[in-house]
């Protein structure tokens, strides 16, 4: 097999969503392993400062039925703490 169609078949493999998903998935139960576990729950924003994968795609995976977490953890906290890109405090009027 040549370079050329090397990347070929890597770039035609990429394309394929379900595989996509499985390798996400992936990553995430890798991370979930490095991360701080309080009272059996580990929080989304940790996975996500982790993975930097978008939330929506992180709410995703973590729902699905085959994520594998580690023993220490019993769930995983969906409700995320993260900004809206808003401002904090006080406004200042001018």
């Amino acid at each position: 097999m040549t370079q050329e169609q090397g990347k070929s078949q890597m770039v035609h493999e990429a394309a394929n969503p379900g595989e996509m998903l499985q390798r996400y998935k992936d990553a995430v139960e890798r991370a979930i392993l490095h991360l701080p576990v309080k009272n059996g729950v580990v929080d989304i924003d940790s996975i996500w400062v982790e993975t930097s994968l978008p939330l929506g795609l992180l709410r995703t995976l973590l729902q699905r039925s085959d994520l594998e977490l580690p023993e220490n953890v019993e769930r995983v906290n969906l409700k995320s703490r993260a900004g809206g890109g808003g401002r904090r405090g006080k406004s200042r009027r001018r």
